[in-house]
């Protein structure tokens, strides 16, 4: 099972240095890829700040395809659970990574509690992908030499 973070959606809807990788992956893999309630308004900024002439189309697109579940479906976690375990990651690794942010810490939480193996992303800037590795999910694209550096 995969789980996309907010930034592999964005990057297979819309126009970026990621789209071709993003749109490969996805025919590759054939995933169906759940939507958290992160992802809605993570989406909507993303959207409206980088496509600003296309937001409405690549929103639409999404609604369709998240409506006709086989690319996107609605995933159902209890929301306290899953905060709950992104407190705790941050209070095991936010000292160690300062650049740690909470919705990131609330992704790789999700991953974990819907059992999800594998974990999309191309968030370089946070250390978002590292903590998945913390929390045994395969990542892909794998880690960067930088990346793994940080896991010593």
């Amino acid at each position: 099972m995969i789980y996309a973070d907010t930034s592999f959606i964005a990057s297979a809807y819309g126009l970026d240095a990621n789209t071709a990788s993003a749109r490969h992956f996805i025919e590759s893999n054939k995933p169906r890829l759940p939507l958290f309630f992160l992802h809605w308004p993570e989406l909507a900024k993303s959207f409206w700040t980088s496509h600003p002439e296309s937001a409405e189309t690549l929103w639409d697109w999404v609604k369709e395809d998240m409506a006709g579940g086989k690319k996107l479906y609605p995933l159902e976690l209890e929301a306290d659970l899953v905060a709950r375990r992104a407190a705790g990651l941050i209070i095991n690794y936010c000292p160690r990574w300062k650049k740690l942010r909470s919705l990131d810490a609330l992704h790789v939480a999700a991953a974990v509690t819907g059992n999800f193996k594998t974990f999309v992303s191309f968030d370089r800037r946070s250390f978002q992908r590292i903590l998945a590795v913390t929390q045994k999910l395969k990542v892909w694209p794998p880690l960067t030499a930088g990346e793994n550096q940080s896991l010593k």
